[in-house]
């Protein structure tokens, strides 16, 4: 049974202060020790403007670092515009999404799979999905595993979309293909290089909906820099090919954390498939 829809917007606005702020974990059932990476938010937001994701390339003048500070080492003298123009020709250039795959792994100038990550994390899933299931960068489960949602997030999710009929018929994928070391946030450079790969997946797949989950996945499909509580539980347009209904929602981490986020979530799937007819 959803909330009532007054329910529902307090519900919505007490999420999106937690998520905004960094808070999602602070009624965790144990102390957790933040000196830790991999025990840090994987959802920064409005406290750490600097790391704020934009999709555009980035420019190599004097403003091109302006957004993002705080960068790993393995950016600095980095050619963004050659290298971007690698990663749309290689895009391009695959037929299918194993030829995607083989490209990203030939794809030896993207900064991201150098700090360390064990392999590319690969889709699984519906290889000719109705429906394409987006998720936050890869954490340590996945880039071992190097399938997408592993372990407790990845269940989650499927047994949502178990429930609303769409599981045989679902394709899941993070947004960056790579573990950033320690599950850091994305930069400028990640997602703009990323995004080809995305759209190209996307192009190969032929969904008819795209669901997001988090802010990356929406960074990285709908090139847009804007708050995902802002954004969650509306029907935007995918304008790339095929141009597609896209909603974003709820990361599966914060939704393990934050079990009040499990009805909007739940709602906002079965918003998507009726809208999109699947």
């Amino acid at each position: 049974m959803f909330p009532s829809d007054d329910l529902a917007k307090e519900i919505e606005s007490y999420l999106g202060f937690l998520i905004d702020h960094e808070l999602e974990e602070s009624y965790a059932n144990a102390p957790l020790n933040r000196t830790l990476s991999e025990n840090k938010s994987p959802n920064p937001r409005a406290a750490a403007a600097v790391t704020q994701i934009r999709v555009t390339p980035v420019a190599s003048g004097p403003q091109g670092g302006a957004v993002n500070a705080l960068k790993p080492q393995n950016l600095a003298g980095l050619d963004t515009g050659a290298v971007l123009h690698e990663a749309k020709q290689r895009a391009a250039a695959a037929r299918s999404l194993d030829e995607l795959y083989a490209e990203l792994e030939a794809f030896q100038h993207m900064p991201m799979r150098h700090e360390g990550a064990t392999q590319i994390v690969k889709f699984r899933g519906a290889a000719d999905p109705d429906l394409i299931v987006v998720g936050e960068g890869p954490d340590a489960e996945e880039d071992a595993s190097g399938q997408a949602f592993a372990g407790k997030p990845g269940a989650l999710i499927d047994l949502a979309l178990a429930a609303a009929g769409v599981e045989g018929r679902t394709l899941l994928t993070p947004c960056v293909f790579w573990r950033p070391a320690g599950g850091r946030p994305l930069t400028d450079e990640d997602i703009s290089l990323t995004a080809p790969f995305m759209q190209a997946l996307i192009r190969l797949a032929q969904p008819k909906a795209i669901l997001l989950l988090g802010a990356g996945a929406v960074s990285v499909v709908l090139n847009l820099d804007q708050r995902l509580s802002e954004l969650r539980g509306r029907v935007v347009g995918y304008h790339g090919e095929p141009n597609v209904p896209s909603m974003a929602s709820y990361p599966a981490n914060f939704l393990l954390r934050q079990p009040l986020a499990k009805g909007l979530f739940w709602r906002d799937l079965l918003q998507l498939k009726v809208n999109a007819g699947l």
